[in-house]
């Protein structure tokens, strides 16, 4: 025998191992308790019978399989009915069938597929059974596949959108509806913007206007009162420093009007005086301003604002006047 496996033939290299190998079984013994004993290697398809119809419990030289609830579940979900199984249980089996099998197969077929579930991406319902006939029987709508589920209910897989688009351009007259029952209504779009309510027509709603924080809003009065308190400034200035800047129509100011002014600061400087301040800013507007000197230098006066008490620049070039405050 070794000297044939050394030969090198498969033939004889099979045949050698079958030798040393248990046979395969074509059958089973099926006992009292629902357990099924294979006395030996099982057969490719008795095995492949035995894994769709029974539950796996020990292995070895002889194999103990169940027979439950679940494995015959399992075995008619693959295909197989209740006349199949009895067939292979009574040709496989080397002993009598105990009837608690024949019991449980029977059992468990008759409750197999009372409860359907399948995918439908629409349906189609009436009152007008005829109308679903005719529905059903239209061929421009058989791309829909559709369905028949009870005598005034119709199912397609395609989508909602898809159904009615169909319907409506075979000639019928659809309405969509949600789930509860109720009709989707649906509007075109406006494209034009909604017309305005004239100031004069409309009503403002105290309860309604938006609601500002305690810290915002006393900012906002601060700045309001701080406005005001700017403007009764401003006409309270000299009237050579409010219209110093206009009666030069905005062109250069001469030499001498500066120089004037430039001495006024340089004393206001050392006097820690208040003084008026008329200049044109960057847009080219005229102001004036009540203000206390703290230096002068480098062509910039640095003044602070008497009413704000905050530090300010000022361009040399651009001061116009300068006033002491009475």
């Amino acid at each position: 025998m070794h000297a044939d496996v050394e030969s090198g033939d498969p033939s004889d290299a099979a045949r050698a191992l079958d030798a040393l190998l248990p046979a395969p079984v074509d059958h089973f013994l099926v006992q009292a308790d629902l357990t099924v004993v294979v006395p030996g290697p099982p057969e490719p398809s008795l095995a492949a019978e035995l894994e769709a119809m029974t539950e796996p419990e020990s292995a070895g030289g002889a194999s103990v399989h169940r027979v439950t609830t679940a494995s015959v579940r399992r075995a008619l979900d693959s295909g197989y009915s209740a006349n199949d199984l009895h067939d292979v249980f009574r040709r496989r089996s080397r002993t009598p069938i105990p009837q608690g099998l024949t019991y449980l197969v029977d059992d468990v077929a008759r409750k197999h597929g009372g409860l359907r579930v399948g995918l439908a991406g629409a349906y189609l319902r009436s009152d007008d059974e005829a109308l679903l006939s005719e529905v059903l029987a239209d061929r421009r709508l058989e791309p829909l596949t559709l369905r028949r589920l009870a005598p005034t209910v119709l199912c397609t897989p395609y989508q909602v959108g898809r159904l009615l688009g169909a319907l409506r351009d075979a000639g019928y007259a659809p309405v969509q509806e949600d789930a509860t029952g109720g009709t989707v209504l649906s509007r075109p779009r406006i494209r034009r913007a909604p017309a305005r309510v004239p100031m004069t027509t409309r009503t403002l709603d105290p309860l309604a206007a938006p609601k500002l924080p305690m810290p915002r809003l006393l900012g906002v009065v601060e700045h309001i009162r701080r406005g005001d308190a700017a403007a009764l400034a401003a006409r309270r200035a000299p009237a050579v420093v409010r219209g110093g800047a206009a009666n030069l129509g905005g062109g250069p100011v001469p030499a001498h009007t500066h120089s004037e002014a430039l001495a006024v600061l340089q004393q206001a400087v050392r006097d820690k005086a208040l003084v008026w301040v008329g200049y044109v800013d960057a847009h080219g507007a005229t102001a004036s301003r009540l203000v206390k000197p703290v230096s002068i230098g480098a062509g910039y006066l640095r003044a602070e604002d008497e009413r704000t008490e905050m530090l300010h620049t000022f361009a040399l070039h651009r001061i116009t006047a300068a006033v002491l405050a009475d």
